[in-house]
């Protein structure tokens, strides 16, 4: 098995409530940090603190570059503006594994070097309006 790389790697847009199927081309450098929340259970009778798992935190983040004719962008400055989700489909290969949700757009940070094209960093973060997360 070959190893992957980011450029193998999807991810998708679509409307809330479906299964997302316009893939995004002008996306780099995504990230989706997936972490366990976590109980105390510890015991008085251990001077260890020991914990179990809860529930996960997921959030993605990636990189677009400014560009005002991307249709892609468009919806999710729209989308940011509005606060109303959009479906995506993060994975790591097509037909690969990820997460496919309703998603906010919680950050779009503009940058504008000045010797390089001027970036958008995009966070989302899934939410609950008709379809729950799930992994894929």
């Amino acid at each position: 098995m070959a190893a992957l790389i980011g450029l193998d790697a999807k991810l998708y847009r679509g409307t809330a409530g479906t299964t997302p199927t316009t893939e995004m081309t002008n996306v780099r450098d995504l990230t989706m940090p997936d972490t366990m929340g976590e109980a105390n259970i510890s015991r008085r009778v251990s001077a260890f603190h020991v914990v179990k798992p809860t529930r996960r935190t997921v959030e993605v983040n990636f990189t677009m570059l400014n560009d005002d004719t991307d249709t892609d962008l468009i919806a999710l400055r729209a989308a940011y503006a509005a606060k109303t989700p959009l479906a995506f489909k993060v994975l790591d290969k097509t037909s690969g594994k990820g997460v496919d949700a309703d998603w906010y757009i919680m950050k779009m940070e503009r940058s504008e070097p000045d010797e390089t094209e001027q970036t958008i960093a995009v966070t989302i973060k899934p939410t609950f309006i008709t379809r729950w997360p799930v992994d894929v």
